[in-house]
């Protein structure tokens, strides 16, 4: 009856006028009782808080502190989307997203929020783990306060993880997209390709790009790959499996396999075709793993598998890839890991319209099209700077003792000995290790002193462990490094320092990692930033390239004078034509060097194979640079187009490894020697000035060339083979090499 009785009270109660005085009674008895209701967790949820008012929410709060009860996170967020503000003792329990809403809630004026926020907003763009509508209040916040640049970053940056946040931006979401910097889009694909068309505006906006896309011909795929067009900045292919090479089930099963083949084959022969006639970037998904076998268990091996045809093509485009600078390939199952298969396409799409893909998953691939875009336009991370304390390791070196740190076997210890792992990864793939830590400097020891850690002292390019900010730190690391601050990621478990870092150096990336250490690892495998473009033998030896530079800077710290310490060095460079073996490793130089680079021409694969390809037209040189404390590896280049008995230098380019050791004067003379020797008379060369070059501005003159006109942006130079000596050093030994 008692039952009976509930259930009559709440259908009277649902067809009942609502009494507002009723409701605030049972209010103020929910937050008189708040304890009790708290650790039941009964009707505090139910409550509408927005209704609330905030002398009510003040005597609620003062309830729970008299009862010595911390505000759970859940209550916390109820109130904070309900616009109520907290004490900031409370902000360390909180999600950096939570903490910002409460940074407005709390200021005044629109100024006092502005300044509360200022230095959270890219850690919030960069936060995956935001929830969505807490993302959802803040956009609406930032609109209704006139941030409307705010609003339009932030609902951009999650806009792959809450869909419809987009529409809380409003009209001012247009007019910052119309403000960044456009790419011009040529997309293709093997079936309608609109719906990421679509997508394409907002998934580059958030990379800071205005996408213009042009879209092909529905069906033209192979035709656009072999005539590309002239007029894109980059080219993408959507692909997909029934679009591209649907089944023929009244075919024999060996005469269908062998099609697919010949399929495959054609798509590789117009991958290789667009890569000689185009200098612009390619970038083309795999094909997804299918919803359904079309074998059963046998799917992967039968000839007539669906998975056995997706692996067959992927491998296809994969090997091609590999053989030209042009092609990037984006990982469909990585780009749609998020996403269950059988919610990565859409039947009634692809039946309607013939789109291959869902909604969902259109918005993740164009993400994915956007991040290699991103990085292939900015180049990836060089430096991965970590801090020690709770990112390294569990515990506090300086608290705890090296015994008590938690890395090892056992939780959470593996879960810090699996981001060294992680380290030691990005480590192996040419990213430089820096340690940045507030600790005494014999911290450093534990790597060695404690036996569950995988990293160790030598694995670092450079260290900072010291009581001093670490953004000063970070900017003294550069220096030393000889990299610009655009290069680092930094890691650290600290929320303010992380904020920092990001108010006092906004170059350097600082994603918001996971507070908890079991999520670090993947988190920072899936870090994009990071993701290497292409990986060359020089990527894997690049921490030993670099600890063999500092074994130099000793040296140098502890010579008598500068003459003493390049003899000491017993340098070597070794010369040679660029070969189809070292064009990776130059064409990487081409795109990443910015400070020892005269022109800052990013030459393509396509450019310098022309010139290696026809000895007449032009010549593309490289240089090996050895000494006694191990291999730099090839460190210098250029490429020079020759008209006649003229030549003209189109880039000149070194690594930072080795600047200052005159190496540029012995490869500058080994090139004009090299001209020589092919009836060169006349040699020019530009410098363009950018905001990274100035340390070469006066080279040319350094090396007895003469100026031929010019401004403070762009100045020219001459060299008359013959009138004049070419350039050498004495304190480097030079070798030609076949």
């Amino acid at each position: 009856m008692k039952g009976k009785a509930i259930m009559s009270a709440r259908a009277n109660a649902l067809s009942m006028p609502v009494d507002d005085t009723a409701i605030e009674k049972l209010v103020d008895e929910a937050i008189a009782a708040a304890p009790d209701c708290l650790r039941r967790r009964i009707i505090l949820p139910a409550i509408d808080w927005s209704e609330v008012s905030p002398s009510k929410v003040a005597v609620l709060l003062s309830t729970l502190a008299q009862s010595r009860l911390a505000v759970p996170r859940w209550l916390s967020k109820l109130l904070l989307l309900a616009g109520h503000a907290l004490p900031e003792d409370v902000e360390p329990t909180l999600t950096p997203g939570l903490v910002a809403l409460n940074r407005i809630n709390c200021a005044g004026g629109a100024s006092q929020q502005r300044e509360a926020l200022s230095g959270m907003l890219p850690g919030l763009c960069a936060d995956e783990q935001l929830e969505g509508d807490v993302a959802t209040i803040l956009v609406q916040k930032f609109a209704a306060l006139g941030w409307d640049a705010e609003a339009a970053r932030l609902a951009l940056a999650q806009q792959h993880r809450v869909p419809g946040i987009l529409k809380r931006v409003g009209k001012a979401l247009g007019a910052h997209i119309e403000r960044l910097p456009n790419v011009r889009l040529r997309l293709t694909g093997s079936s309608t390709t609109q719906t990421l068309a679509d997508e394409f505006k907002p998934a580059f906006a958030a990379k800071g790009w205005r996408a213009d896309v042009m879209q092909a011909d529905f069906g033209t795929m192979l035709a656009d790959l072999m005539r590309p067009a002239e007029d894109a900045d980059a080219h993408i292919v959507l692909l997909d499996l029934e679009g591209f090479a649907a089944q023929d089930w009244r075919r024999p099963a060996a005469d269908a396999f062998a099609l697919l083949t010949e399929r495959a084959n054609n798509l590789a022969a117009a991958l290789r075709e667009f890569s000689t006639r185009s200098q612009a970037p390619l970038l083309i998904n795999t094909i997804p793993v299918p919803a359904a076998p079309t074998a059963g268990f046998l799917d992967r091996s039968h000839t007539m598998g669906l998975r056995r045809a997706v692996d067959l093509i992927n491998r296809h485009i994969l090997d091609t890839a590999d053989q030209s600078n042009h092609i990037i390939v984006i990982d469909a199952d990585q780009a749609l890991a998020d996403l269950p298969v059988r919610e990565q396409s859409d039947s009634k799409l692809w039946y309607y319209g013939r789109i291959a893909y869902s909604a969902d998953a259109a918005r993740m691939l164009a993400r994915a099209f956007a991040d290699a875009w991103s990085v292939l336009k900015c180049g990836p991370a060089k430096v991965l700077a970590v801090d020690f304390d709770n990112t390294l390791w569990g515990g506090v070196y300086g608290d705890d003792g090296v015994e008590a740190l938690a890395c090892g076997e056992d939780f959470p210890g593996n879960a810090f000995r699996a981001l060294q792992a992680e380290c030691l990864r990005l480590r192996q793939q040419g990213l430089l290790l820096v340690a940045l830590s507030k600790n005494n400097p014999d911290a450093i020891t534990a790597f060695q002193r404690h036996a569950g850690m995988l990293l160790q002292p030598d694995d670092f390019a450079a260290s900072a462990i010291n009581w001093e900010p670490k953004p000063e730190n970070i900017r003294r690391v550069a220096a030393e490094l000889n990299l610009g601050l655009e290069s680092f990621v930094f890691l650290d478990d600290s929320p303010h320092e992380r904020e920092a870092m990001r108010r006092l150096c906004p170059e350097v990336s600082v994603p918001e990692m996971p507070a908890d250490p079991a999520e670090r690892p993947l988190w920072l495998r899936r870090l994009t930033s990071t993701w290497p473009l292409r990986l060359t033998a020089e990527d894997e030896t690049r921490a030993a390239l670099y600890a063999a530079r500092r074994e130099a800077q000793n040296a140098k710290a502890g010579a008598v004078n500068f003459e003493d310490y390049l003899n000491g060095l017993e340098q070597r460079l070794a010369v040679s034509l660029v070969s189809k073996k070292t064009l990776p490793r130059v064409v990487q130089m081409h795109q990443r060097t910015n400070q020892f680079n005269l022109t800052t021409l990013r030459s393509t694969e396509a450019d310098i194979s022309a010139l290696i390809e026809s000895e007449a037209r032009g010549m593309a040189l490289v240089g090996r640079v050895r000494d006694k404390f191990g291999d730099h590896g090839l460190v210098v280049t250029a490429t020079v187009e020759i008209t006649g008995t003229e030549a003209v230098v189109q880039s000149l380019l070194m690594s930072c490894r080795v600047i200052g050791r005159e190496i540029e004067r012995a490869f500058l003379g080994a090139l004009i020697e090299e001209l020589k020797r092919r009836g060169v008379t006349r040699v020019s060369g530009d410098y363009i000035a950018t905001r990274k070059n100035a340390m070469v501005k006066d080279f040319y003159a350094s090396c007895g060339w003469q100026p031929a006109g010019g401004d403070e942006a762009r100045s020219g130079w001459v060299f008359n083979i013959g009138d004049m000596e070419s350039p050498q050093s004495r304190f480097v030994a030079l070798d030609w090499e076949a």
